[in-house]
């Protein structure tokens, strides 16, 4: 399992003056001091301005050589569009270790957690050489930042709930370590190994499927299947998830694991028996035995492979779902199941 390291905890508390960070240094600013002069409350600090500095290239948006910072490609991106509802930006914050860790974990207690708590678990899959203060000293910038992008509150008890606050433009919340769990796990490291062991020993299939699904998810019907999916589960208090390998999972009273296929008349049955055989694999990787698998293709079977259907749903146990003009369908079976999708009959 990859662990918390110090690089991973930003040390900057407000988004926003990060944001200024990257327009101070598109504007010219190059050293510390200059950054810091360019931000309202900490102008003339250069310890504030490299704190700032720092998050700025934890993100990715600067690089900085000897006190001299300049923007990356991915930073002159951003001043296209520098607010902090840019997609884009809050993609950066969401990638950071501490997020991608800390939001699946708050997904599995939707009762909100302590302050205290979170602080625990985060020590709990820190690297030990974090040593037991820094991440109590950084605590309150660690939940600043989701709550500042809306994907965390306080409810009346001053319990941190996770929030869902993913959009059409940022359609799903990615995970970028395979070996993570995608699902909500209780946060016993025993849980993390297990799936990190199983991605190990299944290292070369891995590849292979991560090439395929590469391939895959640059299709423009399967960009639409995600993204409908991903609609009909965030309208219903989901949060979607996928990494390399899964197109979606979410958790709402069960662990749900999607694959989207491209299909025509030709292809039907190869896409759809191997997307079967992936939905299987995934889910054993995510040691999550019983999450429900759904495939959803982007036309519905024709009368030569109607058949498929029930066999998928009274034999393999997998519903079968379909597009049809944006509209989504399903059988009976799927429809009493799947309630928040939505599907038509």
């Amino acid at each position: 399992m990859k662990r918390i390291i110090s690089s991973d905890l930003p040390q900057a508390d407000r988004l926003e003056s990060v944001l200024l960070t990257v327009i101070a240094v598109g504007n010219g600013a190059l050293t510390d001091i200059e950054i810091a002069d360019r931000i309202p409350s900490i102008e003339g600090d250069d310890r504030q301005g490299r704190y700032y500095r720092n998050a700025a290239e934890m993100l990715g948006f600067i690089v900085n050589r000897k006190n001299n910072a300049t923007l990356t490609p991915k930073g002159q991106e951003l001043l296209n569009d520098p607010v902090l509802t840019n997609p884009f930006f809050i993609s950066s914050v969401l990638n950071l270790e501490v997020y991608q860790k800390l939001l699946p974990y708050l997904e599995l207690h939707p009762e909100g957690l302590t302050r205290q708590e979170i602080e625990s678990y985060l020590q709990s899959i820190a690297n030990p050489q974090i040593g037991p203060s820094m991440i109590p000293r950084r605590i309150s910038t660690i939940l600043t930042w989701p709550r500042t992008l809306g994907f965390l509150v306080q409810n009346n008890s001053g319990q941190y709930q996770i929030r869902n606050n993913l959009s059409g433009e940022l359609p799903v919340f990615e995970i970028q370590d395979i070996d993570q769990p995608l699902l909500p796990v209780t946060g016993d490291l025993s849980e993390y190994q297990e799936i990190s062991n199983r991605t190990e020993m299944a290292k070369d299939e891995v590849v292979y499927f991560k090439d395929q699904a590469k391939l895959e998810k640059s299709i423009n019907a399967h960009i639409t299947l995600v993204n409908l999916v991903a609609q009909r589960i965030r309208e219903n208090g989901g949060m979607p998830k996928s990494n390399q390998l899964i197109d979606l999972a979410v958790r709402f009273d069960r662990d749900y694991i999607f694959e989207m296929k491209s299909t025509n008349d030709d292809n039907v049955r190869s896409q759809v028996r191997k997307g079967m055989s992936q939905l299987y694999e995934y889910r054993y990787l995510q040691n999550k035995p019983r999450a429900k698998l759904i495939l959803v293709i982007e036309k519905p079977l024709g009368a030569s492979h109607s058949w498929m259907l029930d066999y998928m749903e009274s034999d393999r146990e997998i519903h079968l779902v379909w597009d049809g003009n944006e509209e989504l369908y399903g059988s009976k079976g799927a429809r009493n199941e799947l309630g928040f999708l939505g599907l038509q009959p």
